[in-house]
C-alpha cells in the first residue's frame, strides 16, 4: 500500500493516458468484487506464446546497491548513487528496460544509464553526451533512446546513444502535442511514446518519416488496447473495461471490478497476452476516514470474458506501474532504501483471485 507516494502519483500519472488518475468517489457505492463475465463469441486465442514458461516462482535478475551521496559528492564508481536535492526532489534510479540479456537502468541522480549483464555492472553509458537530462529510457539492440530537458534550456527533446559510443538528437519533439511523456519503449525499431492521451509510433531508422499516433496503445505482437469507465464516477470508477484489438482483428471488450466494496479502481494497463489470457496491471484507490487517498496495485490475468485466472501482487517496493515485457517475459522494478532490483514476474500466477487481500483492507474507509 502506498500513501501519495512518488511511485504511485508516476503510477497514476502513466495510467492518465488510459483513463483515470485520481480518486473521485461518487455517491454510489462500488458493487461486490466479482467480475462481470461478458457474452463473447467463440474465437480463436491470439498466437502468442503462452504462457512463455512454466515458473510459479519470482526470479531476481538484478539486485544492485545504491549509495546515498551529497550532490556535491559524487565521484563515480560501480554503486548507484542517490540523493535527494535542494527542491527535496529524490534522484536515482527512476527507470529500468530489458534488452536480451542486459538490463538497464536509468540513474537521474548522475544522468546515466547502467548496464547489467548477469547481474554483474558491465558499463556506465553517461547521457551528458546527448545534452539532455534524461527523465525516460527506453533500449534496443544496445542502442540507448532517452527523454528529457536540454541541460541549457530545459526545453523538452528526444536524443540516442548508439552502441558505438556515438549520440545524436531525435526530431519527436517538435511531433508532439503535449510533453508529458508517460513512457517510452523501444521494439523492432520503433519508438513508442504515450503522452498526451495518445501512442505515438516513430520510425527509429527513419527518424523524419511521418509519425503513426493513435488513441489505443501496441504491444509487441501488434495487439492494441485502451481503457474506459463503464461505471459510477468520473477520474476513478467503480467498473472499467480493457478494449482490445488482437492482431487478426478480432475486437473484444474485458469488464473489471476492484477486489472489494468501498475500492475504485483508477486505471489499467494491458502488459501482455496470448492463448486467450491477459495480464493487465490495475491499480486501485481507497480513501480513509481522514481524507487521506491510498493505492494499491496488482496484475490480474483474466480471460477473454473477464473472468480472474491469478494474480500477482509482488512486494511492497516493486513498481508495476513500470513493467516491461521481453521475449513475453513480464519484468518489474523495485527500489528501496539500500537497492535497486529487477524481476522477472512468474509465468504462472499461482494465488487466485478469492485468496487476494488488497493491503487497502487495512485502513477504515471513509463512509460514502
Amino acid at each position: 500500500m502506498r500513501k501519495q507516494l512518488i511511485p504511485a502519483l508516476a503510477a497514476l500519472m502513466l495510467l492518465a493516458a488510459c483513463a483515470a488518475p485520481k480518486a473521485v468517489p461518487s455517491d454510489t457505492p462500488a458493487p461486490a468484487p466479482t467480475l462481470s463475465p461478458a457474452e463473447t463469441p467463440e474465437a480463436e486465442p491470439s498466437a502468442a506464446l503462452w504462457p512463455p514458461g512454466t515458473g510459479t516462482e519470482t526470479q531476481t535478475v538484478l539486485s544492485a546497491p545504491i549509495e546515498w551521496v551529497e550532490e556535491s559528492e559524487m565521484t563515480g564508481g560501480e554503486l548507484m548513487p542517490a540523493y535527494i536535492d535542494e527542491g527535496g526532489e529524490l534522484l536515482g534510479p527512476a527507470g529500468f528496460d530489458v534488452d536480451g540479456e542486459n538490463v538497464y537502468i536509468l540513474n537521474t541522480a548522475d544522468n546515466s544509464a547502467y548496464v547489467y549483464a548477469d547481474g554483474e555492472l558491465e558499463r556506465q553509458i553517461s547521457l551528458d553526451v546527448t545534452g539532455l537530462y534524461a527523465i525516460r529510457m527506453a533500449a534496443e539492440d544496445g542502442d540507448v533512446y532517452i527523454f528529457g530537458v536540454e541541460q541549457d534550456t530545459r526545453m523538452p527533446a528526444f536524443a540516442a546513444v548508439y552502441a558505438d559510443g556515438t549520440a545524436e538528437s531525435l526530431p519527436f519533439m517538435e511531433r508532439l502535442s503535449s510533453e508529458a511523456v508517460a513512457s517510452m519503449t523501444a521494439e523492432d525499431g520503433k519508438l513508442r511514446v504515450e503522452v498526451g492521451g495518445r501512442s505515438w509510433s516513430f520510425d527509429l531508422a527513419d527518424p523524419e518519416a511521418r509519425a503513426r499516433s493513435s488513441t489505443k496503445h501496441t504491444l509487441a505482437d501488434g495487439t492494441t488496447w485502451s481503457s474506459r469507465i463503464t461505471g459510477s464516477g468520473t477520474a476513478a470508477s467503480d467498473s472499467m473495461a480493457l478494449d482490445v484489438t488482437l492482431p487478426g482483428g478480432r475486437e473484444l471488450s474485458i469488464p473489471f471490478k476492484p477486489s472489494s466494496p468501498g475500492f475504485w479502481l483508477g486505471g489499467l494497463r494491458l502488459l501482455r497476452c496470448g492463448g486467450g489470457e491477459y495480464d493487465v496491471y490495475v491499480v486501485e484507490i481507497a480513501q480513509n476516514e481522514n481524507y487521506i487517498a491510498y493505492t494499491a496495485e496488482y496484475i490480474l490475468r483474466v480471460d477473454e470474458q473477464g473472468t480472474p485466472l491469478g494474480v500477482y501482487a509482488g512486494e511492497e517496493a516493486d513498481q508495476f506501474y513500470s513493467a516491461r515485457s521481453d521475449g513475453g517475459a513480464l519484468y518489474t522494478m523495485g527500489v528501496d532504501g539500500t537497492s535497486v532490483t529487477v524481476k522477472r514476474a512468474p509465468d504462472v500466477y499461482t494465488t487466485a483471485w478469492a485468496d487476494y487481500v488488497s493491503p487497502l483492507a487495512d485502513i477504515t474507509l471513509l463512509e460514502e
